[in-house]
């Protein structure tokens, strides 16, 4: 596992928000790739033994490409996508260029929490024209008032690709596996289970889910802890007057509470084979489910003083306050489909109204974008109300997106 024999390698891994990471072994003079994706991309990955990257023309100049984009085909018409924009003079450009000229190289999966999931070595279908292509191409100059406007692009294209960009993809096929696929992970940094709820307990995770919950909850406190301290998350609150769970993950600082509600499907290839109109149907009664629950939160803390919730076993019991703070609630899912914002937010948006307090619907990946550029509790509560005010004027929640690096 490279994050063994170089450990040092997860900073770099920690910095990227989603796509592709070239890596240079100097003692072997070899480069091999770094792909940081959803947990849904790697084990489409893993099941179909492969993956297409796309270099994406640049419609109003002839020869020049605007970036990669890499497909996991979960579903052929709509697969999961990752986009890597690239520009001339760019290190990563060159650097991928490099890695595509070998005809065999190592390949790392990281998840959003920076997670090493799957190693395999790849070849590269029929690398002579992949060479030849490159060589062809160029890149427009970077200019960053543009990038947004280049990924708008590069969706587009992908959106009304024909066979023939099919048939010209570069497929890089599985060969042989670096470790074992039925790991379990355990974080035992002392770091990753300090927050309250966590019970002195490890995290761990692995690549396939068959009960999503559990794990989906600790993934969603590890993106909450860039933006709030420890001491102030709490998994599973209970009531102290009906001995019922709160919610799923509660916020709570001197200023701010965020109540937040997740909901995940497995990650199987039962689950990632679903037809498009299966996966909706899922997705819409999810937040359907997480909307009601958050409403009954919402609601009862509205009309509470102290004491009102209690976390943990009886030995380390906390009371909080939850009355007089700025409020706000969160619905997150696996995933929302561009193509069904508005249908999706309509029951979170009603809960707001009526409740009386903002509620904003994300899903995971939104999440993780967010998290890694608004890194205090107010620059998060921040976003998520700009998320709230568009939601309420145009009826549906926006896709945040974030250019340039992350916080720090």
């Amino acid at each position: 596992m490279i994050t063994i024999e170089h450990p040092s390698i997860r900073k770099s891994v920690a910095d990227l928000g989603y796509g592709l990471l070239p890596v240079f072994f100097r003692e072997t003079e070899k480069y091999a790739l770094i792909v940081k994706a959803p947990k849904e991309a790697i084990l489409t990955a893993r099941i179909n033994q492969e993956m297409s990257l796309y270099l994406v023309p640049d419609g109003s100049r002839r020869s020049h490409s605007l970036g990669i984009i890499t497909a996991f085909y979960d579903d052929h018409d709509e697969p999961l996508v990752l986009f890597t924009p690239m520009y001339s003079g760019n290190q990563l450009q060159i650097d991928i260029g490099r890695v595509l000229n070998q005809d065999a190289f190592e390949v790392f999966f990281f998840d959003e929490n920076h997670r090493e999931m799957m190693g395999v070595r790849v070849r590269v279908n029929d690398s002579a024209k992949v060479r030849a292509k490159l060589e062809q191409q160029d890149f427009n100059d970077l200019v960053l008032d543009q990038v947004g406007n280049d990924l708008e692009a590069m969706r587009a294209w992908f959106g009304m690709r024909s066979t023939s960009d099919d048939d010209a993809a570069f497929v890089l096929r599985f060969e042989d596996r670096l470790y074992p696929d039925d790991l379990v992970f355990i974080d035992a940094n002392p770091n990753a289970y300090d927050f309250h709820g966590a019970e002195g307990s490890p995290a761990y995770t692995s690549l396939e889910r068959r009960e999503p919950g559990g794990f989906q909850e600790r993934d969603i406190v590890g993106l909450l802890k860039r933006s709030f301290p420890a001491s102030s998350i709490y998994l599973n609150p209970i009531r102290l007057d009906s001995g019922k769970e709160y919610a799923d993950i509660l916020c709570l600082t001197d200023e701010i509470m965020l109540v937040v509600q997740g909901k995940d499907s497995p990650n199987t290839e039962a689950s990632l084979r679903r037809s498009i109109e299966r996966k909706r149907s899922v997705i819409r009664a999810h937040i359907g489910k997480a909307s009601q629950q958050l409403r009954g939160a919402l609601s009862f803390a509205k009309g509470l003083g102290p004491n009102a919730l209690k976390v943990g076993t009886s030995d380390s019991e906390h009371s909080l306050n939850i009355h007089g703070r700025l409020t706000c609630g969160l619905v997150v899912v696996r995933e929302l489909l561009d193509d069904d914002y508005r249908a999706c937010s309509t029951p979170v948006l009603n809960i707001s109204i009526e409740c009386e307090l903002p509620c904003v619907l994300t899903d995971y990946s939104a999440l993780h974008m967010m998290t890694m550029h608004l890194t205090s509790p107010a620059r998060l509560m921040s976003g998520f109300l700009q998320l709230f005010d568009v939601g309420v004027e145009n009826g549906e929640f926006p896709k945040p997106r974030f250019l340039g690096p992350p916080a720090g």
